[in-house]
């Protein structure tokens, strides 16, 4: 939880500053939250579901939804970036 308040009083500060996606932030979120349904597994599998950025994004989202985390846009940014990063190695837009 202690991220959410440092995640919260950092975007007040810096609200009007447009940032890249902070991949600590997002391995963060995923150690905590994440791992509670699903190990790295799911993500390195021949038959996973997610192939694209656009796929990750959607999935990432419907997570967070399903298990009704109060997450900023940002936050799912940070995680689908990390995601991304860290197994999927997605091109970067």
């Amino acid at each position: 939880m202690k991220y959410k308040f440092r995640k919260l009083i950092i975007t007040l500060l810096f609200s009007t500053i447009g940032s890249a996606a902070d991949l600590d932030e997002g391995k963060e979120m995923y150690e905590e939250d994440c791992t509670k349904c699903h190990d790295s597994s799911v993500f390195t599998r021949k038959d996973r579901k997610v192939n694209n950025a656009e796929s990750l994004t959607k999935q990432v989202h419907r997570c967070v939804t399903s298990q009704g985390y109060s997450w900023f846009e940002e936050d799912e940014e940070n995680v689908t970036a990390y995601l991304s990063e860290a197994f999927y190695k997605f091109d970067k837009k």
